[in-house]
């Protein structure tokens, strides 16, 4: 097909064009200075390879992301055909803005839904559709464009399980598209928020493998102030940003949320009047599954999964576990091994071993790995508790209002599983268990004290009295800006603090909750 100067379509040019003269216009998206041509890789949508032998000076001036017209020959190389030029010209105005239309049209025409509806029904997926088709586009687009994809998740079973399932329905398009140069990423975040030192990491990932403009895509993170820094840096570098997240996302002075000036494409239910009850594995398996539908063959049990590792209540978390292969008992123990491991593997993202304890690798090594693992944490778990419950500090505010203190560092091994978070959630837990508490009738608050940082668990009944950590993070920064982090979900998360200021949040932490105890008038 002709276009505009009777250039030619990349798509269209065969081998049995071999030694045609032809024009063709495209954007610049790599070159290679080699000791014979010059090289570059043009792209109209499709892609092609055209050199220069013995170039002048004016070539060199090409830059990567120019757009260009190149006139030359038709060759055939190894088997694969490209153009040998003979000379360029730059695009004026009106050339530039049609030719970059032309190929964001054709990108538009290659990219598809693949699964038409979402697993399960839901309002806020459905009021959310909008945001889950920019991220369909986001994505393949820079895998058709051969970009580097990074993926940075949260380090617990929720986190894991959105980024293994986007890497894996990511790369099975590249695959599919034989798009060998998009290289995908997964790697844990350092933090509970993507941490500036997440960012310098990507950033000389993007130096080392890349010179195109990477995408990242933060998971189960990056809805918050917290993780602004982060995204600042990576932005220094052109990085396009899409997040995945189910954390409550910071508003600024204007009533807009923090990041979304930074990032093409903001999935979290917050946005659409939901909340963390749909958590950032199922939002990730939905938008996979529109990128790749087949992972339903393997993978359908990971909402579920993800939902288990983060409480998630409600009716699409009971069409999740509805439609899961592995029941809830199944799902727990997944969880906890899940939770167990990466805790050691910390910031490595260690592929077929963490597929495995998932259950969409090679299923008998998993069992294996679950059942042993399994052993060793019930063994710590009941040696554990033991020590642990003999130095709780239970206080009693209100009738069904109660608290429990306990120095959590002084009762753990630093470097080893289980973590304070987990450790503080198991305390929680044990103590809802061993005293028969309904957590939707008790309010009970555990509090887990350090020296730089406290680890807070809540009941439900706890969060519909108004407890939110995140309020007492906003007040502890009106005072501190600089001096405190941390977030989470309202009734669970970590607030870390140079360690001068431990008093002072203790007594922020406790007169917040007297404050809802005289709020509620409860006695």
């Amino acid at each position: 097909m002709a276009l505009k100067n009777n250039s030619t379509k990349i798509s269209e040019i065969s081998f049995d064009m071999e030694g045609t003269s032809v024009i063709i216009e495209g954007k610049i998206t790599d070159i290679y200075k080699t000791s014979g041509p010059l090289v570059f890789r043009v792209n109209d949508g499709s892609e092609i390879r055209a050199v220069i032998f013995n170039p002048k000076e004016e070539f060199y001036a090409i830059k990567i992301g120019d757009y260009v017209r190149f006139h030359g020959v038709l060759s055939t190389r190894r088997e694969n055909i490209e153009l040998q030029i003979n000379k360029y010209e730059r695009l004026n105005e009106s050339e530039l803005n049609l030719i970059k239309q032309n190929i964001e049209n054709m990108f538009l025409d290659k990219i598809k839904r693949e699964a038409s509806d979402f697993l399960v029904k839901s309002e806020i997926y459905k009021k959310m559709e909008g945001q889950f088709l920019s991220a369909l586009t986001t994505i393949k687009k820079s895998v058709l464009q051969e970009r580097m994809i990074i993926i940075r998740h949260h380090n617990d079973c929720d986190g894991i399980s959105a980024g293994v399932i986007l890497e894996k329905a990511i790369s099975s398009y590249a695959d599919e598209e034989k798009k060998k140069e998009c290289k995908v990423f997964r790697k844990p975040c350092a933090a509970p928020y993507y941490d500036l030192e997440d960012s310098l990491k990507d950033i000389d990932l993007y130096f080392s493998f890349s010179k195109k403009k990477p995408l990242l895509i933060i998971a189960d993170n990056g809805s918050t102030d917290s993780d602004l820094r982060g995204i600042l840096r990576a932005k220094a570098y052109d990085f396009e940003i899409g997040v995945i997240d189910h954390h409550p996302p910071t508003i600024n002075d204007n009533g807009e949320y923090i990041i979304d000036k930074y990032v093409s494409f903001h999935i979290n239910p917050y946005i659409y009047s939901g909340d963390s009850n749909l958590c950032t594995g199922m939002l990730a398996y939905e938008l996979s599954r529109m990128i790749d539908s087949e992972i339903d063959s393997y993978g359908i049990h990971i909402p579920a999964l993800a939902g288990i590792g983060d409480k998630s209540k409600g009716k699409e978390m009971e069409q999740y576990l509805e439609i899961s292969p592995f029941k809830r008992e199944e799902l727990e123990k997944i969880k906890l091994v899940l939770d167990h491991e990466s805790y050691y593997i910390g910031r490595f993202s260690i592929k077929n071993y963490i597929e495995d304890i998932m259950k969409i690798g090679d299923m008998d090594r998993g069992n294996l790995i679950v059942n042993y693992v399994l052993e060793e944490i019930n063994k710590k778990r009941i040696s554990q508790w033991a020590l642990i419950k003999k130095y709780l500090e239970m206080k009693s505010l209100a009738n069904n209002f109660d608290i429990i203190l306990v120095d959590i560092d002084k009762l753990i091994f630093r470097g080893e599983f289980p973590s304070p978070g987990r450790t503080l959630g198991f305390i929680h837990n044990m103590h809802i268990f061993d005293n028969k508490i309904n957590e939707n009738e008790k309010v009970m608050i555990s509090l887990g004290m350090a020296e730089d940082y406290i680890v807070i668990r809540a009941t439900n009944k706890a969060i519909d009295v108004g407890f939110n950590l995140n309020d007492i993070i906003r007040q502890l920064k009106g005072a501190y800006l600089e001096e405190v982090q941390g977030g989470g979900h309202p009734g669970a998360g970590t607030i870390r603090f140079v360690p001068i200021l431990k008093d002072y949040v203790r007594k922020v932490t406790l007169e917040y909750i007297e404050n809802i105890v005289n709020k509620n008038n409860l006695v």
